[in-house]
Formats: structure tokens, C-alpha cells, sequence
């Protein structure tokens, strides 16, 4: 069982040299506690416009991260995903795999890595987002030349898994011009754009350096209890 989390200074090196601290490090503010709400989106799911809608209410709050990941098993209907990735329906399917639903759907939320499966209820999900725990932030810390660091301590049973999540931050909309929300002009809040796995996480003091998320993206470190598991503690990039 994860204890605590700590933050420490660090270098931006390459992950074969071992970090070393880093001088006159800054730490910006943040909620010491947070709930990440994820949801498996497409634009040619007819409830997903209104999905999107909900996760950019839950979103506009400071204790909430907020992430949408665009999936691509509507495109059989005649509109092609923008935003799909083939590495986005394998984290939903690690969730299916390892939580209540027997197979992906959409519009999909999940609350902290919850296993239950959550059908497209807005009263159900914001009750199931009120009654969730929030996970301790690991406070992420920049060093004077911009780079980016993460430290965890605490006893693991298995290895627990960090993520580089990247999306673009805020509203955008999208034309649609087929399929089965044809002619909807769709809003998208917070669409994840790539996800990259950083390390396992064994237990004990281990310390990880953290790309550069892209100029025009925001990103977030997610670490998370094995594939489909629970959210052990996240934050935001500066």
C-alpha cells in the first residue's frame, strides 16, 4: 500500500544517468488533493456530445483532472475518428479487463482508475465523482532551466505504472460530416493527444525525470496501481 508521495529536485538528464538534485527549484501551487475523471469519447457516438459536455463541467474545477481519449470502433458507421488511437482503446480495454464492463462502450467514464463500470448517467457519474476519494498530488517540480521532475516513496506489492499524458487543453470543436452525428458541430474538452509510459514503479525512493510535454499541449503524470488499476496520485505539468 503507497504511504506518501514526495517531490525532490532533480536534473533533466537521460534515464541512463543516474539524477542528481537541482538548485533554486520553484513549486507551483496546487490542490493537495485530486480526482482524475477520464472518458472514452467519439464523435461518431450519438451520446458522446453530451458526454463531453459533462466531463467539461467536471473539468472546470480545480480538484479535477479531466481527460478525454478519442476511440475508433464508431468509425464502422461512416466518420472516421480525429482523434482515436490505437493506444487509447488499449488503456480502455485494461480498464474492461480488469473492472465490471464486459466489453469497451462509449461514452465511457472512469473516476480514479475505478473498476465499476459507469453507464451514461450524468446524475450517477457526478454522485459516483462526489463520493470518490481524492488522490494525493504529487507535486510536480521545475527546476531553474524548465525541466521537469517527480520523486515516489513508499512500499509496493506490485509494480505500479507512471504515464506521461499529453491533450490539448480546453474547448475545441470539430465539423462533423458523417456518420451517425452527421452534421453536428461537436465540442471536445480536454482531448488527449498522446500517452507515453515512463517506468514501473517498484517501491521504495525512486526518483524519475519527466519529458517536455509538446509547446502546444498541456500534460499531466498519472501513476497508477498495474494496468487498469487504481490512480495512485497525479498532477498537472506547470
Amino acid at each position: 500500500m503507497l504511504t506518501w508521495f514526495s517531490v525532490l529536485a532533480l536534473l533533466f538528464q537521460a534515464h541512463s544517468t543516474p539524477p542528481q538534485p537541482a538548485t533554486n527549484a520553484s513549486v507551483r501551487e496546487t490542490p493537495d488533493a485530486v480526482i482524475v475523471v477520464e472518458l472514452f469519447t467519439s464523435q461518431g457516438c450519438p451520446l458522446c456530445p453530451a458526454a463531453n459536455q459533462l466531463l467539461a463541467d467536471f473539468g472546470a474545477r480545480e480538484d479535477v483532472i479531466a481527460l478525454a481519449w478519442g476511440v475508433n470502433y464508431w468509425d464502422a458507421y461512416g466518420w472516421a475518428d480525429q482523434f482515436a488511437m490505437p493506444e487509447f482503446v488499449d488503456r480502455q480495454k485494461a480498464y474492461v479487463e480488469a473492472g465490471e464492463a464486459m466489453r469497451v462502450y462509449t461514452p465511457h467514464f472512469v473516476i480514479n482508475g475505478a473498476p465499476e463500470q459507469l453507464r451514461f448517467d450524468p446524475a450517477r457519474i457526478t454522485a459516483a465523482l462526489e463520493d470518490s476519494a481524492p488522490r494525493p498530488t504529487a507535486h510536480i517540480r521545475e527546476s531553474e532551466d524548465g525541466a521537469y521532475s517527480l520523486s515516489l516513496e513508499g512500499a509496493r506489492a506490485t509494480p505500479a505504472e507512471i504515464w506521461l499524458v499529453q491533450y490539448t487543453p480546453g474547448i475545441e470543436e470539430r465539423q462533423i460530416e458523417s456518420g451517425r452525428n452527421a452534421g453536428l458541430r461537436m465540442t471536445h474538452f480536454n482531448m488527449v493527444r498522446s500517452v507515453e509510459k515512463l517506468a514501473d514503479w517498484t517501491g521504495g525512493d525512486a526518483a524519475y525525470v519527466l519529458p517536455d510535454p509538446a509547446d502546444d499541449l498541456d500534460a499531466v503524470v498519472l501513476v497508477q496501481d498495474g494496468p487498469g488499476g487504481r490512480i495512485l496520485t497525479a498532477a498537472r505539468l506547470p
